[in-house]
């Protein structure tokens, strides 16, 4: 019997890239119906829990699907930079253009949306070419997780100086989860209120997982299923205590865990990762200690008071914004 009969299926998505691509134009379109929704407070407050879970399941889905596409170069690139164009190409008509009518500026902030979501997925794939073997996933998703750990609870490096510095730039950049209006505090006649956000590093590191997955026929849908209502209870987490929490840590724990056993590695690979997993743990380890002892300077006399809790957040259609509720 040849080794093609005997060989174990391997599921993938059918049109994944249709598929993809409707996931995408059903966030538009869902966005777009949310700026003309109200309910009373108990009732806003129910749906956004929905909502929530929704516009986290359809984006990571959607990379999921689109990266189970066997990809060349040339079309990832398309994608990707089409996606900058959008994205980028949005963001300034939003800036620059004053006044702007709020519907105009609903609809910009949904191709700002879009765009991120194609070159999240295109930068993704371009990046998984890179990557020559599936044991290489293993050092890369731990080092990523504790760099990611670093970054995000560090309150002093760059990263966060430069987020303080530029929320409406920032709180642009990455995928925004709506909630419901509330007739109690809203009455503009057109607006989508953010209540949560997803870094773009997030998402572009979920599409580059997934299409290795993919690419090495690993266990990709399990990974998926796992992943899905981990970011889900995550972002809650993160909408409870009120802080920014590293979101690489569950994406790469859940990949790895999930395909633990699709790994073979030699002894010095064993002891590469080793490392590299110690490196993390450091990483993440300071990351909460600078957080704990962090004493943030004194504001100047004429700098609004800073209580450390995160400003509610504008209309998406309202620029410049400032930053939401954030999981990176």
């Amino acid at each position: 019997m040849s080794a093609e009969l005997t060989e174990k299926p391997f599921w993938r998505p059918h049109n994944p890239l249709p598929l993809f691509f409707s996931a995408a134009a059903l966030l538009f379109a869902m966005r777009l119906a949310l700026a003309f929704i109200t309910l009373p407070p108990t009732a806003a407050l129910i749906a956004s829990i929905a909502t929530t879970s929704i516009f986290i399941i359809i984006p990571f889905a959607a990379l999921f699907i689109g990266a189970s596409y066997e990809w060349k170069p040339q079309p990832a690139w398309i994608l990707l930079l089409t996606g900058i164009l959008l994205h980028a190409g949005a963001f300034v008509i939003l800036r620059q253009v004053k006044p702007i009518p709020p519907l105009a500026g609903l609809l910009l902030g949904n191709c700002m949306q879009l765009g991120m979501l194609f070159w999240t997925l295109g930068l993704g794939i371009l990046v998984s070419i890179l990557i020559r073997e599936k044991n290489m996933l293993l050092p890369i998703a731990i080092f990523l997780a504790g760099l990611d750990a670093l970054l995000i609870l560090t309150p002093f490096t760059p990263q966060a100086k430069i987020a303080a510095e530029n929320p409406e730039v920032v709180g642009n950049l990455g995928l925004r989860v709506p909630g419901v209006r509330s007739t109690a505090v809203e009455n503009l006649p057109v607006a989508v209120t953010d209540i949560g956000f997803v870094g773009p590093a997030d998402l572009f590191i979920s599409a580059m997982l997934f299409a290795c997955l993919f690419r090495y026929r690993m266990r990709p849908r399990e990974t998926a299923i796992w992943l899905i209502p981990v970011l889900i209870a995550y972002l809650f987490l993160v909408l409870l205590i009120q802080l920014p929490l590293p979101a690489l840590v569950p994406i790469g724990l859940t990949a790895l865990i999930v395909n633990w056993r699709e790994f073979k590695l030699a002894k010095d690979e064993k002891t590469a990762t080793w490392l590299v997993a110690f490196i993390a743990l450091a990483m993440t380890a300071y990351g909460f200690y600078a957080r704990a002892t962090y004493k943030p300077p004194a504001p100047q006399a004429d700098s609004l008071p800073s209580s450390g809790a995160p400003t509610p957040p504008e209309p998406a259609n309202s620029p410049p914004q400032s930053t939401p509720n954030q999981n990176r």
